[in-house]
């Protein structure tokens, strides 16, 4: 197994920073996208354990996160304006890049943020894709993330596409920290185990606040992207795999997750789903993380 970060260059001049985990003799590749406030870097510990068993494991940071900053992405910022079609056009570079690198199965997946991404990825790019792993992800209606990108161009006039909101943070990270009883930081919603949660606050890379811009670019591409129709575009015979927890606040207990899987079993998707009872949101980095890691490995080997 070997390791390293390198670069790719997007159409705009954007640098995308990829980490990669390769495997000595490989059987295929996942390209897993991070969440929100963190970076690819963080999934080392998945890559060696995927390298090791042959799967390559490529990361790229999406603009405004880990190594993919500069000056009109700096942090949490995708971009001033057309930031979640930037985003979605690296990620079309990316799968590029490693479809000309790697052969074998091609696996899109990702995290929170990631899994939304990856879903918008696999409805335009499914044919190229063997499998999809949605892992702490979520979903709501088109009617409602219309409604929250109107609470969002609000703070976006009032705090500039570049600024933060106090009002966006509390409705979302505050909250759903608030929503741990006992909890030791603002951060224990992401894990039960508090070395997890330490490594992510001494991250310089991690737990920023995104830009007002930012947000209101994901929420409403999420009203196309999770629509029935958007989420019937994936090919049929593409197989979804559902990774999450009954303690993330973000998913209120699994309930996004469940209406996810809902749909995707009406329009007959190939599907399974690991439901940890007692993981919270970032389940690669709770005390089920191996139960997770086997259950992705084990669903992997499936695609071969």
């Amino acid at each position: 197994m070997t390791s390293e970060c390198f670069v790719i260059g997007a159409a705009d001049g954007h640098t995308i920073g990829v980490h990669h985990w390769q495997a000595a003799d490989p059987v295929g590749t996942l390209i897993w996208l991070h969440g929100m406030a963190e970076h690819g870097g963080r999934y080392r510990t998945l890559g060696e354990i995927l390298a090791g068993h042959g799967w390559n494991l490529y990361c790229p940071d999406h603009r405004g996160h880990g190594i993919s900053m500069d000056s009109d992405a700096p942090p949490g910022h995708f971009g001033d304006r057309d930031g979640w079609q930037n985003v979605i056009g690296d990620l079309e570079k990316v799968i590029e890049t490693v479809s000309e690198r790697e052969q074998g199965p091609l696996v899109l997946g990702g995290h929170s943020m990631g899994s939304f991404i990856a879903l918008a990825g696999a409805e335009q790019h499914g044919a190229r894709l063997s499998g999809l792993v949605l892992c702490g992800s979520d979903h709501h209606s088109s009617g409602y993330y219309r409604l929250m990108a109107t609470l969002l161009g609000w703070q976006q006039r009032k705090h500039g596409a570049q600024g933060h909101s106090p009002l966006i943070d509390k409705l979302t990270f505050q909250a759903w920290g608030a929503r741990i009883a006992d909890a030791r930081t603002g951060f224990d919603w992401l894990s039960a185990d508090p070395a997890q949660v330490q490594a992510y606050i001494d991250d310089p890379k991690c737990g920023f606040q995104c830009t007002t811009a930012t947000w209101l670019a994901l929420v409403s591409a999420l009203a196309k992207v999770q629509s029935r129709k958007a989420l019937a575009s994936l090919p049929r015979r593409l197989p979804v795999l559902l990774l999450g927890g009954r303690r993330d606040p973000m998913s209120a207990g699994g309930k996004g997750m469940d209406r996810l899987q809902q749909i995707l079993a009406r329009q007959n998707q190939p599907l399974q789903r690991l439901d940890c009872p007692e993981g919270r949101h970032e389940i690669l980095n709770d005390y089920c993380a191996p139960e997770v890691r086997q259950t992705l490995l084990e669903w992997l080997n499936r695609r071969l």
